[in-house]
């Protein structure tokens, strides 16, 4: 199909089944960490080993972004996507059927493996069916998906535990998750650009070729890039303590029910979500109006790296509401 046949309708449309996969991956990602007090009483978990079991996810996961970035730009994104999210609803289905901690940290590394494919492959997406100027929004929606996955898992998730069990939890959430493949295969376009067609409306995808000696040689000299690395690095160190741990610290530290420890959970997970894009906005008008880019964005990440030691006096106070506040 050529792209540029493709309607507005039909690529917005594809927005929003990138935005529902991203609500299902992290709803697939983070429900473990809403499980794992009752997961841990049925398998005896010491904190070491819920801690293997949390981590396995991101081993495949890490080691799967550029074997899965390479794949996004050589194969069909309407079969990968569509492999992908399969493996990882099956992988979340399964969970629910497993009988030792070594066949649940399986199924996170098979996890972990299926949704690799959210960021390159949603990205990606987005850069084919959208003109350079205009894919700021598309990237945000789907991406947005993410923490609207999370405020959501934090109300649903306790619910089905409390009312299912978490095997029968994980058993729902991965194969209706699956009921997702169907719209996708109706909507996206069989192929991405038809064999010896160079007439399109949309940007090319052409790219040169990916060199090893350039990266080393170049871009790992650039301090931007390092400091961008370095930051992501201690960003994903804090963002996924809490979305791991922090649903298990209310319950086995706070004492809270599980439904309690979803509700205060997802209250951060919003706070989150609704703070970045009016970090976004405020450093953008601080600009309009004269300030230099590089120091206010950097003012604004810094100052925002230093809200996150209020971590350590939450843990250290009596009180749960001020622990939660802070």
């Amino acid at each position: 199909m050529d792209l540029s046949n493709v309607s507005n309708q039909r690529r917005w449309t594809i927005v929003g089944l990138l935005f529902t996969a991203s609500v299902i991956n992290y709803l697939d990602r983070a429900a473990i960490s809403f499980a794992l007090p009752l997961i841990s009483r049925d398998f005896h978990l010491t904190p070491e080993t819920k801690g293997l079991l949390l981590s396995s996810f991101f081993w495949s996961y890490a080691l799967m972004q550029v074997p899965i970035g390479w794949s996004a730009d050589r194969f069909n994104l309407r079969w990968l996507y569509a492999g992908a999210f399969a493996i990882w609803s099956l992988a979340q289905g399964l969970t629910g059927l497993a009988e030792s901690l070594a066949i649940l940290i399986g199924f996170r590394i098979l996890l972990g493996i299926g949704e690799s494919i959210y960021l390159p492959g949603g990205t990606k997406i987005v850069s084919v069916l959208f003109a350079a100027k205009e894919r700021g929004l598309p990237s945000g929606l789907f991406d947005f998906g993410t923490r609207t996955g999370l405020v959501l898992e934090g109300i649903l998730v306790p619910w089905l535990l409390m009312r299912y069990g978490w095997r029968q939890t994980f058993l729902l959430l991965g194969f209706t998750g699956l009921l997702w493949i169907a719209p996708w295969l109706l909507v996206f376009p069989r192929r991405m650009r038809p064999e010896g067609s160079t007439a399109t409306s949309l940007p090319s995808t052409s790219s040169p070729p990916f060199r090893w000696s350039a990266l080393l040689s170049h871009n790992l000299l650039n301090r931007n890039l390092l400091g961008i690395c370095l930051g992501f690095f201690c960003f994903d160190y804090y963002w996924y303590v809490l979305v791991t741990w922090l649903p298990d610290y209310l319950v086995t530290v706070r004492h809270l029910t599980v439904i309690q420890a979803g509700f205060y959970a997802s209250l951060v997970f919003f706070t989150f979500g609704v703070a970045e894009p009016i970090g976004g906005w405020l450093a953008d008008s601080l600009i309009r109006r004269g300030w230099d880019e590089t120091r206010t964005r950097k003012g604004i990440v810094t100052a925002a790296f230093f809200t996150g030691l209020l971590l350590i006096a939450a843990m250290r106070t009596s009180s749960t509401p001020m622990a939660i506040g802070l």
